[in-house]
């Protein structure tokens, strides 16, 4: 037995010691075959149409409350103050709601800003901050109070968007919802608010000022003539890489806007830049930054360009 296994190895070492080389060899003229490219924009390019006007507003809430809407202007040297009470003065939905349970409750707010706005050598985030205050006596903000929650909890990197349509926040026509403390606020454009003025693209309406001072206009400004006016449109659109999560810990799959980072500022398809502003003739002036609510995501600005007042990290 022991004579068979010595000749049996003895004949493995032989075949493995004598066989030639195998080397693969390719037809460098043949074409390339499919294969999957790991880093590829896979993802479908589009603009998504975002949950605008997803409820009606018939209730005057100046009426039901028994309270007036409070807009007021005060000028100190260089800042403007503006305090509100989030009591709008026009129509809004039922509060509350089977998704929204708080009632609309007047909260006396103030908010401070320099009245001589500059532009910063870098945009702030706005995610800590109320974007701005319309002469609605309501405030405005892009982002809303969800995140994605995982495995390792809250995650502040992936803000859920108000304006998705996967979560219901009982937004109104308005675009509009409650806090817990009854602070009636917005996410988007206001609609009953835009229709009360009558903005019909003839001319340009200033709605309101952002938190670094500069003005806020509703999505009509001049054209290049300087006469004519056109309907403005974020250069925001959805990603085409799928999300660096793993679905656990963080979100993975296509971005499909549920979150705002699905979202990524595209460079040449907007006059607006990535705050959602430009420079341009205004009513008031001849040349000036201003920034512009639209119809198309983020509606609201993402990020100042200029300085945002400290004032304005008050919660929504």
């Amino acid at each position: 037995m022991k004579l068979l296994r010595l000749l049996l190895s003895l004949l493995i070492l032989f075949l493995f010691t004598n066989c030639e080389d195998e080397f693969i060899t390719y037809d460098l003229d043949a074409e390339e075959p499919d294969k999957p490219d790991l880093y590829a924009d896979h993802c479908a390019p589009h603009v998504l149409d975002i949950n605008l006007d997803s409820e009606s507003c018939l209730l005057d809430i100046q009426e039901a409350t028994g309270e007036n809407a409070v807009y007021i202007e005060a000028y100190s040297g260089a800042f403007r103050t503006i305090t509100v009470n989030g009591i709008a003065n026009h129509a809004v939905g039922e509060f509350p709601n089977a998704r929204n349970t708080s009632p609309i409750v007047p909260v006396l707010d103030t908010y401070v800003m320099t009245t001589h706005p500059e532009m910063a050598a870098f945009p702030a985030a706005g995610l800590e901050y109320t974007f701005g205050v319309l002469f609605s006596g309501v405030t405005i903000t892009a982002y809303s109070e969800k995140f994605y929650v995982g495995a390792r909890g809250q995650l502040d990197d992936w803000n859920i968007s108000a304006l998705q349509s996967t979560y219901d926040f009982g937004l109104d026509c308005n675009n509009g919802h409650v806090n817990s403390e009854g602070k009636y606020h917005y996410h988007g454009t206001p609609s009953a608010y835009i229709s009360g003025l009558g903005i019909d693209g003839t001319e340009m309406k200033k709605i309101g000022y952002a938190a670094d001072g500069f003005p806020i206009y509703y999505k009509y400004g001049y054209d290049s003539d300087g006469t004519s006016f056109i309907a403005l449109e974020s250069g925001y659109r959805l990603k085409t890489n799928d999300r660096v999560g793993d679905g656990i810990t963080a979100p993975s799959g296509c971005p499909d806007g549920l979150y705002i980072q699905d979202y990524e500022y595209v460079f040449g398809v907007s006059s607006l830049d990535a705050c959602n502003g430009r420079f341009g003739k205004t009513p008031e002036a001849e040349e000036e930054y201003y920034y512009v609510i639209t119809d198309n995501f983020p509606s609201v600005p993402l990020c100042f360009s200029g300085t945002p007042h400290e004032s304005f990290l008050s919660a929504q």
